[in-house]
């Protein structure tokens, strides 16, 4: 007899990794993103450096790794999207999917219009950086993101790219552009890292990076202001509470082990971070500029940093970084992107490449919106940083505390085993199924929603 499960997993067969690297090269796309090479370095430097590189690490350990393991476990067991997989185990449950989807649309929607910032750089570095050369690089930088048609095509450029990945579907599309452009980036990554720890007075940067200044803490807003940059961080840069981990996990069959996955992500993905903090920090300190300078960083004070090397090199540098952080974006983009696309094709009965076009349409929409905000279009309000603090202080911690309850009392964390040692019986040894059952239950809830509520307290008090 056929179950209606067995036909759904039929109709997604064309939509499945194609193996265990597959899946984990694009996992570790979704993760990789402009969280880690604009977002961590910038936090990095405002949060008094290796202090909050010590957090992070923390709260990578303790809550990202668990929650990461317990998204792709519920995915892989509904083989559903995000909404219907949140509700195999309680009907009332799909609301968790549903503000996973809103937080996924609406980091898209900014993360596109930083995309399309980045495609102007790296065009403009292709040509030797003429439109920075010399300049006032805040005002380059300002004048640019304020102009109310020029970062709109960028905007639509970089979109345009990510449909086109969507739209020739998981294995033809994410996984292989993900196969090609994560070892490509990493790469890209270590060359400018080589640059910046070779200038005259980066020591200076490696020493604020990796040994702790705590005369720093006051300065970074306290300890519980830096615990909870770093658990925002952590949320996003490994892609928790959006959606991602649980439609990815659908995608994976059951002889991929998600655990060792899990970890492999996690430990590539602080990598990636830190080689990423390695490659700007002390290239900012050796250029004598502030790691201070908040989202700005890449945008204004790298291309002083750039300008400041040999011309030929600072071309060709300039060029690197900004295209391996094009790269990174973009693989995190149609991870995003994908939840939704998830979600109309399978509770609206959509053709799959229609309803591509009518997430990424809707969300080039609200990203122009975001972009003429940077112009005054609404006053003094700036989209990018409300939906920012928005999604980042709210939805994710949000859907952390609710995936916890979900897995430690609704579905409950033994039947999250059975599904996690299905075809890896080490996922299964008791020493194991013990921590991460009780971080689960007890210190992961308990850690977000502490940090949730000072998150609340501190924006508004």
């Amino acid at each position: 007899m056929t179950h209606p499960e067995d036909n759904l997993t039929l109709k997604r067969s064309n939509h499945t990794w194609s193996g265990r690297f597959g899946f984990l090269m694009a996992a570790v796309g979704s993760a990789v993103g402009l969280g880690n090479i604009w977002r961590f370095p910038y936090l990095a430097g405002q949060q008094g450096g290796a202090i909050f590189l010590i957090a992070y690490v923390i709260m990578v350990v303790v809550i990202g790794f668990s929650l990461m393991i317990a998204e792709f476990t519920i995915g892989r067991h509904a083989s559903r999207n995000v909404i219907d997989a949140y509700s195999v185990a309680g009907k009332k449950w799909g609301f968790t999917g549903v503000i996973s989807c809103i937080a996924s649309f609406v980091i898209v929607s900014y993360y596109s219009v930083i995309g399309g910032w980045i495609i102007r750089y790296a065009v403009g570095y292709m040509d030797g950086g003429s439109f920075v050369a010399g300049g006032d690089y805040n005002q380059v930088f300002s004048s640019f993101i304020s102009n109310p048609w020029m970062p709109v095509v960028f905007l639509i450029v970089f979109m345009a790219i990510c449909l086109t990945i969507i739209l020739l579907g998981v294995k033809n599309g994410i996984e292989r552009v993900n196969k090609i452009l994560m070892p490509l980036l990493f790469v890209m990554l270590v060359f400018v890292m080589i640059v910046a720890l070779t200038m005259k007075g980066a020591v200076e940067g490696v020493k604020f990076f990796i040994i702790p200044d705590f005369g720093r803490i006051d300065a970074s807003g306290g300890i519980i202001g830096i615990f909870l940059a770093a658990l925002g961080q952590a949320f996003y840069s490994l892609s928790i509470g959006l959606g991602i981990g649980t439609t990815y996990g659908s995608y994976a069959s059951k002889e991929i082990s998600l655990t060792k996955n899990t970890l492999l992500i996690c430990v590539s993905d602080t990598i990636v971070a830190m080689v990423a903090g390695f490659a700007i920090l002390p290239a900012v300190f050796a250029a004598g500029e502030e790691p201070t300078a908040g989202a700005g960083l890449v945008f204004v004070v790298l291309p002083a940093v750039f300008n400041a090397m040999p011309a030929v090199l600072g071309s060709i540098v300039g060029v690197v970084f900004f295209l391996l952080v094009l790269f990174a974006a973009v693989t995190s983009a149609i991870a995003l992107i994908e939840v939704n696309v998830a979600v109309v094709v399978e509770k609206f009965k959509l053709n799959r490449k229609l309803a591509a076009v009518i997430v990424v349409g809707a969300a080039t929409l609200v990203g122009v919106l975001v972009s003429l905000s940077q112009g005054g279009l609404f006053g003094k309000a700036d989209l990018l940083t409300i939906f920012d603090t928005f999604s980042n202080t709210f939805l994710l911690p949000l859907v952390g505390i609710l995936t916890c309850i979900y897995v430690g009392y609704i579905w409950k964390p033994a039947n999250a085993v059975k599904e996690l040692a299905a075809h890896d019986p080490a996922s299964a040894r008791p020493s194991f199924v013990a921590v991460w059952s009780a971080n689960i239950r007890y210190v992961c809830p308990v850690l977000i929603a502490v940090l949730f509520v000072y998150g609340i307290v501190d924006l508004f008090i």
